[in-house]
């Protein structure tokens, strides 16, 4: 094998063009990933190297197996190149990029094996396509190919929507490719992060000379086949195994920055699948539905029943649980806490820690724990393509005008798909909010006051003689709490936390308190109101902030736990009141909390609401990680199931879950639930 420098009159437009691509791409790097300039650099002055393989007639003794060098270096070379610069134009002038000038950094800031796990998928797809006969050189150039397309199509779907693209997003193309027609969209970065570096890459793959089989095709064809298996599957049980400590993020660009642009997608992929549970059929879950001897035919009657209004309010917590440890006796929340007349009080545990909002209003709106899902799963964006049955449809059969409200951009978790799915007649977001700049704090997020302003405004607007159910997500109490802005003075509540995070957990006070204030406004408002009114407010899940000490075991004191109360502008049910003093555990979850709402207003419970209600004697708590048992009177993980009593309710659970939200095939128990979806 031979390396030569020479340079011809016919070796100058490749070069000047080899030039040309370098200098634009390291003039674009300077104020960018630094880093980046030695992949122009280097591809450039590897255009000038050509390599010419002899031919093994030529090579003497050890020499002929030089003529193999090429098959390990372009498998190597292919892999590093693709991983870089998919990256680099998902994240080129990323907000949150301006603290990096290392692409690198970010590509080892969490997870230190992430090169090598990408590396693996890269290089299986170069010994495919020689297994399928494609020369060294061009199976260089091709393999980029497929990885450098998904960068550029992430880099467009963040632009778009502001996080970045999973797999569950092929199953909506069609829907994606209506929405990003109205967009107008800047080539710049793709030309000069993946085109120009490509074309760099191109010409140097090229300048491997005598590009013959080096054997045999009986010998290479059994070498190719058995190397392509190996890292393609090899791959994919890396996935696997990646899957149960690791899980895909749908939040800005978290997935690059925490997993890596691939790894990210290719998680994704694990979380669309979910094994059905054992002993699963349609059939077994109907007898199991007969056996709670529930009449599947009732859905419900709201003839005496209240307004309801809904609001989960963002990374909410009893927060006067935590502080004292901090050295704060200032309670942030003083009005939720002193609310006794016509309230109860309680605590359920969320199946998501700092962020995932949507799937604390999946369990809600549905009664489906997040437990036995895939770790990861986030069913807005995976899991509902279709019509579902939800609170909302079971309220609007028996009646009512449903209205779901979010004061923030509408490009998020795929909720203009899936609020019609769950049956809402109406849909807000910010921009149908009535606002003024003053009403946003921070970075932009709308304050609980404007929003509830908002929601009575809505709730008047109904159509005459509907009963109103408003279901309103906010955004006020929102993390990041690090930063400082004119618009938001924080309150020093705490000083000298243990973590150093006294700024942030003062931010996050202050928007508690601004909160608390708002529900006063709120419930004031509603203690006017001619109409009855049922309120609940509840919290998505506690905010990502380590001064407040993070348990993630399931039960009491654990980081899942989230407030709630049940508000009434009327006499509270009575039954219900009994229930709660009576409760031995003290602790709901998120997927139960529409039992009692539906009591507090004074809805008898619709066919699916009594079973579930049923399966909540047993199992009165249930989340992501573990549950409350009834027969062993403690909270368990969801692995530990021990006794014949948790392991039949949980199997009809289960079985419902699996039914409702994976199963293509329609039991008796779901399309009775069908009857009023659509209608």
């Amino acid at each position: 094998m031979d390396i030569s420098f020479k340079i011809t009159k016919k070796d100058l437009p490749r070069l000047i063009g080899a030039f040309i691509c370098c200098a634009v791409g390291v003039g674009f790097s300077v104020t960018r990933f630094k880093d980046a300039i030695f992949w122009y650099v280097g591809l450039f002055l590897l255009s000038f190297i050509t390599v010419t393989v002899k031919d093994k007639d030529s090579c003497k003794g050890g020499a002929k197996y030089l003529r193999l060098i090429p098959e390990v270096i372009y498998p190597i070379l292919a892999s590093f190149f693709t991983i870089f610069f998919m990256q680099l134009v998902n994240l080129v002038d990323h907000e949150v990029m301006k603290d990096f000038s290392m692409l690198y950094k970010v590509m080892y800031y969490t997870e230190k094996t992430r090169w090598l796990n990408e590396s693996i998928i890269v290089i299986g797809v170069y010994f495919f396509l020689r297994l399928c006969q494609v020369p060294r050189r061009f199976a260089a150039v091709f393999t980029p190919v497929p990885f450098l397309l998904l960068g550029v199509v992430d880099f467009y779907v963040f632009a778009s929507r502001g996080h970045e693209i999973l797999f569950s997003d092929l199953l909506s193309a069609r829907t994606a490719m209506n929405v990003m027609v109205a967009y107008t969209y800047d080539l710049t970065f793709p030309i000069v992060f993946v085109i120009l570096p490509y074309a760099l890459y191109i010409i140097a793959c090229l300048r491997l000379k005598n590009d013959k089989p080096v054997t045999k095709a009986w010998i290479r064809v059994p070498v190719f086949a058995v190397l392509a298996a190996c890292f393609i599957v090899g791959y994919v049980f890396m996935i696997k195994a990646w899957s149960k400590t690791n899980q895909p993020q749908d939040w800005e660009d978290k997935g690059s920055r925490y997993n890596g642009l691939l790894l990210n997608f290719s998680l994704s992929v694990a979380t669309m699948f979910a094994e059905p549970p054992e002993g699963y059929s349609t059939q077994a879950l109907d007898a199991l539905i007969a056996d709670t001897g529930v009449d599947m035919s009732y859905k419900g009657d709201a003839s005496e029943a209240s307004n309801i209004i809904v609001i989960m309010n963002e990374s909410y917590m009893m927060a006067k649980d935590y502080i004292y440890m901090l050295g704060c006796y200032e309670d942030p929340t003083p009005y939720f806490n002193s609310l006794s007349e016509n309230t109860l009080h309680g605590y359920a545990q969320s199946s998501v820690y700092g962020g995932n909002t949507p799937n604390s209003e999946f369990e809600f709106l549905t009664g489906i724990s997040l437990g036995y899902m895939p770790i990861g799963a986030v069913p807005y964006t995976q899991y509902v393509n279709q019509d579902m049955y939800s609170l909302t449809w079971a309220l609007k059969n028996m009646g009512y005008y449903t209205t779901v409200m979010h004061p923030y951009l509408a490009s998020g978790w795929n909720r203009p798909n899936v609020y019609p799915k769950l049956g809402f007649d109406k849909i807000m977001f910010i921009d149908d909010f009535d606002y003024t700049q003053d009403d946003l704090q921070r970075a932009d997020y709308m304050t609980d006051s404007a929003a509830y302003r908002n929601l009575l405004d809505q709730i008047h607007q109904a159509p005459e003689g509907q009963k109103t159910f408003t279901f309103l997500i906010t955004m006020q109490n929102h993390g990041g709490y690090s930063e400082a802005f004119d618009n938001f003075p924080v309150h020093e509540y705490v000083t000298g936390t243990y973590t150093g995070e006294d700024f942030k957990v003062n931010t996050y006070l202050t928007a508690l308190s601004e909160s608390d204030t708002a529900l006063q406004e709120l419930i004031t408002a509603l203690e006017q109101e001619d109409e009855k009114y049922t309120l609940l407010i509840f919290g998505d899940h506690q905010p990502q902030l380590n001064a407040f000490t993070n348990n993630f075991a399931p039960g009491r004191n654990s980081s899942w736990l989230v407030p709630y109360l049940i508000w009434t502008n009327y006499d509270m049910n009575d039954e219900l009141e009994q229930q709660y003093a009576e409760d031995p555990v003290g602790i709901s979850s998120i997927n139960y909390l529409a039992l009692d709402v539906l009591k507090a207003a004074g809805v008898e419970y619709p066919a699916y609401y009594q079973v579930l209600s049923q399966i909540r004697a047993e199992v009165p708590s249930i989340n992501s990680v573990g549950y409350y048992s009834n027969e062993r009177g403690q909270f368990t993980y969801l692995a530990d199931v021990t006794t014949d009593a948790d392991r039949n309710i949980l199997t009809l659970y289960r079985y419902i879950q699996y039914n409702l939200v994976f199963d293509n095939a329609r039991s008796d128990f779901e399309n009775s639930l069908l009857e009023v979806v659509g209608e």
